[in-house]
C-alpha cells in the first residue's frame, strides 16, 4: 500500500527524534519483580484512531484483568467514536479519549492529563513502541511502576520493560502487547490468544454479513462482491446475506440483499454477533467480528494475514491475488460448511 509523503516524513522525523531520545535518556532495564499486590491502579495506554489497533489489545486487556483481578483498569485511546467499544468490555473502568482535535488545543489537553493523573495509577503499561502520542502521554502520567517495550533506538520512559527480538515482528499485531504480560512473571501462552470484546452471548441467525468497504488498496470493488456473493448462492442457494454500510455510504450493493447500518461501534459489534458468519476485506470490522466470536472470513490482496489476520478457531483468512471469483467462493463454501 502506497503511503503518502506527509506520513512518510512524520516517521523519518520521529524516527530521528526517537534515536536521539534514547541515546540520551535510555535507562537501564529494572530485573526487580514488581509487587503485584501494591497494584490497585492501572491505566492501559494505546493513542490510536483505528477500530483495528484498539481492538488488538484485547488479549492484553483480558491478560490483565487475570493477573490483577481485584484492581481498576482504565484505558486511553484516539477516536472518540471507538471509546464505546473499550468502556462496554466488563473488566475495563473508565475510557479516556484523546482526541486530535486536542492537539490544536493544549490547554484542554494539559487538562485531561490532569484529570487521568487524579486517579493516582499505581501501573501504566504501553503497548506500542512507535507511537510519540503514547511515548508523551507515558511521561506525562504519574505512576510509580511503567511498563512497556525496550530497543535501543528507541526511547519510551518505563521501570520495567520487555527486549523486542527478531522473533517479536514476526508476531501477530494483536499477540505483540500481549508479551508484556512477561514483565508480571507470566506466559502469553498461557492465556487466551484470541480477540475479545467479552460480549454477552446471543441468538444466532441464520445471515451471513458482508462488509465491502476498507482502506486504499484493501478494497474490493463493489463488481467484486456482487459476484462473490452471486457464486456463493450458486453452490448454495439457502444462503442469506446482510449488506453490513458503512456509515459514511449508505449505498447497498443491490436491491435484493437486506442491508444495515450503525455508528455506535459497541451496538454495531452487537448485531454482528448475531449473524452466522462475516466477509469482509482486512479491515477494522474484520476484527470487531472476530472479537465477538462471530465466525469471520477475511480477504486479502495488499497485508499479510500472519501480522493482521484473523486469531478466532472459526475464522478463515483468504489471500485472493491468486484466486478467481469461483475457486474463492468455493473455499469461503467449504468453511461454511465447517461452522
Amino acid at each position: 500500500m502506497a503511503i503518502k509523503w506527509h506520513v512518510k516524513l512524520r516517521r523519518k522525523i520521529a524516527k530521528n527524534i526517537n534515536q536521539t531520545l534514547a541515546k540520551l535518556f535510555t535507562k537501564k532495564q529494572n530485573n526487580f519483580p514488581l509487587p503485584k499486590e501494591e497494584i490497585k491502579r492501572i491505566l492501559i495506554i494505546r493513542i490510536n484512531y483505528r477500530i483495528g489497533n484498539i481492538i488488538f489489545q484485547t488479549p492484553l486487556i483480558n491478560a490483565i484483568n487475570n493477573i490483577f483481578p481485584n484492581a481498576k483498569i482504565d484505558f486511553v485511546l484516539g477516536a472518540p467514536y471507538i471509546t464505546s467499544l473499550i468502556e462496554g468490555m466488563p473488566n475495563i473502568n473508565k475510557v479516556y479519549s484523546f482526541d486530535r482535535k486536542l492537539l490544536a488545543k493544549p490547554l484542554q489537553a494539559i487538562n485531561l492529563i490532569k484529570d487521568i493523573n487524579q486517579n493516582s495509577y499505581d501501573l501504566t503499561i504501553t503497548s506500542n513502541l512507535s507511537s510519540s502520542s503514547d511515548k508523551i502521554a507515558t511521561l506525562l502520567v504519574k505512576a510509580p511502576y511503567k511498563v512497556g517495550f525496550f530497543d535501543l533506538n528507541q526511547y519510551l520512559p518505563v521501570t520495567h520493560s520487555i527486549e523486542i527480538t527478531n522473533n517479536f515482528n514476526k508476531l501477530h499485531e494483536a499477540l505483540k502487547p500481549l508479551e508484556l504480560v512477561k514483565v508480571f512473571g507470566e506466559n502469553p501462552n498461557n492465556f487466551e490468544r484470541e480477540l475479545n470484546l467479552k460480549i454477552k452471548k446471543v441468538k444466532k441467525t441464520n445471515f451471513i454479513g458482508i462488509f465491502r468497504d476498507a482502506r486504499g488498496e484493501k478494497k474490493y470493488q463493489n463488481y467484486f462482491w456482487q459476484e462473490l456473493v452471486d457464486e456463493l448462492k450458486k453452490l448454495d442457494n439457502s444462503l442469506k446475506f446482510i449488506d453490513i454500510l458503512d456509515p459514511n455510504n449508505k449505498t447497498p450493493l443491490n436491491n435484493e440483499i437486506k442491508t444495515m447500518s450503525e455508528k455506535n461501534l459497541r451496538e454495531l459489534s452487537k448485531e454482528i454477533s448475531t449473524l452466522k458468519a462475516f466477509i469482509c476485506a482486512d479491515t477494522g470490522p474484520m476484527h470487531l467480528s472476530s472479537a465477538v466470536k462471530t465466525p469471520t472470513i477475511a480477504l486479502f490482496k495488499a497485508t499479510s494475514p500472519t501480522l493482521y489476520g484473523t486469531l478466532g478457531k472459526n475464522d478463515l483468512s483468504l489471500v485472493t491475488k491468486d484466486l478467481d471469483i469461483k475457486s474463492l467462493a468455493k473455499k469461503i463454501n467449504k468453511h461454511l460448511k465447517t461452522i
